[in-house]
């Protein structure tokens, strides 16, 4: 039962990471893969925050050897002063720091077993989007860490539109406007902050719902007959979506882009395995329960989700960026 706990929160981990980027909420996210991470762009920070021409820091960042593994203490969230990453690795934290997948971070022994729960506390002023950069500091300062970038013909996917056409809907008229004055009922709970405030609805199939106003809803469940997470939005575009299905291509998982030639936003239901390892420091044992590399193959369930949207993935190879770890150190506990 554990070993399932652990695997349903890595999961939630991996779905909710679009849906983090659209309103910037207090949960668990990973950070989405881009082609260059050191291009990815952010929102000018607004005044009182550092200036452009110095590198954002954190002020104040305690670090600490994760416990034994807690679904309720895992995963990064975002405050008004402050973020937290819980039960980090090393190379985890590299490949938020950088935005990039799994797959695309080089870092052998205690750097993808040894976890480490951190609390930062920002500059007033500070912009969500230079958060990632304050991480990289904090890795260069803390950690003493030291990578260089390689190039490397790596396993990719393309999101294409299948061979009988898309069968995608328009989204629906937007849910009612997040009232943050509201009272909540008992199955109820808000995410986020200002104008990124959302309502997140515990429903009785065990599914949970978000409420983001105009960006629509998004709904998820755990089916454990087909071992997978079940995920339906109201309001995405092909471009999220492919950001999403690289969480649900293997261990590690694959940048997947989007050649749909779709644009705009449409209605999207889809499965993804729960085939996500656990390092074997936590799990106590080989972390070997992953899903099939090539989530193409016959009977899959995300292969027949996305083939009800007129959809599917294409195996590629591309060049890309892997960040290999030359040197760290593990920090004082403070």
């Amino acid at each position: 039962m554990k070993c399932i706990c652990r695997r349903l929160s890595c999961v939630l981990y991996a779905v909710l990471s679009v849906a983090v980027m659209l309103i910037g909420a207090e949960t668990c996210a990973p950070a989405q893969a881009v082609s260059n991470p050191q291009a990815a762009s952010s929102p000018q920070s607004s005044p009182g925050a550092q200036s452009a021409s110095t590198a954002p820091e954190f002020e104040v960042a305690t670090i600490k050897p994760s416990g034994p593994f807690d679904p309720s203490h895992f995963g990064f969230r975002i405050y008004p002063t402050r973020a937290t990453f819980w039960s980090y690795t090393v190379n985890r934290l590299v490949e938020h720091a950088y935005s990039v997948m799994p797959s695309q971070v080089v870092g052998k022994g205690w750097m993808d077993t040894d976890q480490f729960d951190i609390v930062a506390t920002y500059p007033k002023g500070t912009n969500y989007g230079d958060v990632s950069k304050m991480l990289q500091a904090l890795l260069k300062d803390r950690f003493k860490l030291a990578l260089r970038i390689e190039k490397k013909e790596s396993e990719t996917y393309a999101l294409v539109v299948g061979k009988s056409g898309a069968k995608l809907l328009p989204p629906p008229p937007d849910p009612p406007a997040v009232d943050p004055d509201a009272p909540l009922k008992p199955d109820e709970k808000f995410v986020g902050n200002g104008d990124h405030k959302s309502r997140v609805t515990k429903n009785k199939d065990g599914s949970s719902t978000l409420n983001m106003g105009a960006r629509g809803t998004m709904t998820t469940r755990i089916d454990m007959a087909t071992g997978s997470m079940h995920s339906e939005w109201s309001k995405i575009s092909m471009e999220a979506l492919a950001g999403m299905l690289a969480s649900c291509t293997g261990r590690g998982g694959h940048k997947v882009v989007d050649e749909t030639g779709l644009k705009g936003n449409y209605q999207a239901a889809w499965d993804c395995p729960m085939g996500f390892s656990i390092p074997k420091s936590q799990s106590g044992g080989e972390a070997s329960d992953t899903m099939p590399s090539d989530p193409a193959g016959g009977g899959d369930v995300l292969a027949k989700s996305l083939d009800a949207l007129g959809l599917k993935l294409e195996k590629r190879n591309a060049p890309t960026d892997v960040y290999v770890i030359d040197h760290v150190e593990k920090p004082s506990d403070n």
